[in-house]
């Protein structure tokens, strides 16, 4: 994963460290109104990540579900995990001069993430780990496209940002390349759930539900599985009356 080890992040508002060598780096400040929400219609959780990105030819190919950039070519360049209160506060990307060199003839966007790991009742944003994606479920453009050189600070607008309901997480992560995926054995419906029992391979899975076969229209949090000899149990919100499901996986 083309991750930016050297990326700065500073957030307005709050006592930040002062970097040396800082004069010639690229600044993005960015914020959103909100309510942000995920696929599903919740609101973004306390925690959850907006990310800087960047792409060569202006077109950011979205995700998979182990959080790689699905064209090699993009790139993430920095990840905050800075929701509250449903939105982005605002926040200061920094791009240190040498990185922003590298990068110029490129654009950066930000978007929102879908990081969210179910545990038991408890469903939290995993967001990053040693400072790097563990998982994502889905996403969305929460910024229009610009470009930003060293020496240079610019705002990134947010799109449609007068839009009641604020940005949506509404792409769902793509499979993995090269990751195998499960079976689903049997599925029930109690209530308003639907529950899928599920090959038990290691990594994380989550279900994606749509009105047709391509199912993309909201995910679930992600679970945590340990590929042991019982077979695994997802739960998912009923479409409807009717939907088609399937399984997610990734095995970082």
């Amino acid at each position: 994963m083309k991750i930016s080890a050297n990326a700065l992040l500073l957030s307005l508002g709050i006592t930040a460290v002062t970097f040396a060598n800082s004069v010639g780096d690229a600044r993005i400040s960015f914020s959103t109104k909100g309510p942000d929400r995920y696929a599903d219609g919740s609101v973004v959780m306390d925690g959850e990540c907006y990310a800087l990105v960047w792409s060569s030819d202006g077109k950011f190919d979205g995700f998979a579900a182990n959080g790689e950039c699905i064209d090699g070519y993009d790139r993430i360049v920095l990840m905050a995990p800075v929701a509250k209160d449903g939105r982005c506060p605002p926040v200061l990307f920094q791009v240190p001069q040498a990185e922003a060199e590298e990068l110029a003839g490129g654009q950066y966007a930000v978007y929102l993430l879908d990081t969210r790991i179910a545990s038991g009742d408890t469903v939290r944003p995993c967001g990053t780990v040693n400072g790097k994606l563990a998982l994502m479920n889905g996403y969305g453009a929460t910024s229009a496209n610009l470009a930003v050189g060293a020496l240079n600070s610019k705002k990134a607008e947010e799109i449609a940002e007068d839009k009641a309901e604020g940005q949506i997480a509404s792409v769902l992560a793509a499979v993995p390349a090269d990751c195998a995926q499960p079976r689903i054995k049997s599925m029930r419906i109690e209530g308003d759930n639907v529950f899928l029992t599920v090959e038990n391979l290691k990594g994380f899975m989550r279900v994606s539900s749509g009105s047709d076969l391509s199912a993309s229209d909201t995910a679930s949090a992600a679970v945590e599985t340990n590929g042991g000899d019982e077979d695994v149990t997802l739960v998912m919100r009923k479409p409807g009356n009717s939907g088609f499901f399937k399984v997610i996986r990734n095995d970082n």
